[in-house]
């Protein structure tokens, strides 16, 4: 899918956003985001988050989901940082929404440049448990 939910801890809610993911040849799943805003301020504060995926198809009543709940590690990695912005540079280009993605980020153009910036950061996802659900006719 293209988008994902993510639950961040705030209070008296949960915060939740839409956000592009991507997993790597590794089966590892990375977000990337501007460093900067409400959302920053709460993964720093606490970085366990719940991430949702959906898969809805055709009518409503088709569908699969998985809730992976973990942690967020910060990538400092400059390897695995490019890594992974090549793999969502590749993945919005498959998509053919480079040019959307590019500007849900901060950005002009989505360049390996831009999203390895010091303006950016690449965090991955350390799951420790999920739940996976699907319609009865899957």
């Amino acid at each position: 899918q293209k988008i994902c939910r993510m639950a961040l801890n705030d209070r008296p809610w949960p915060y939740i956003i839409a956000l592009d993911y991507v997993y790597t040849k590794d089966g590892e799943m990375y977000f990337h985001f501007a460093n900067y805003g409400r959302k920053m301020d709460l993964i720093k504060a606490d970085p366990s988050v719940s991430v949702e995926v959906d898969n809805f198809c055709g009518p409503t009543p088709n569908f699969c989901t998985i809730t992976m709940m973990g942690r967020l590690v910060k990538v400092t990695d400059r390897a695995e940082k490019e890594e992974a912005a090549q793999a969502l540079i590749a993945s919005a280009g498959e998509r053919g929404g480079a040019k959307n993605v590019a500007a849900r980020h901060g950005f002009a153009d989505l360049s390996l440049d831009a999203l390895t910036s010091r303006s950016s950061v690449v965090y991955r996802l350390e799951a420790e448990s999920f739940v996976a659900l699907k319609s009865p006719g899957r």
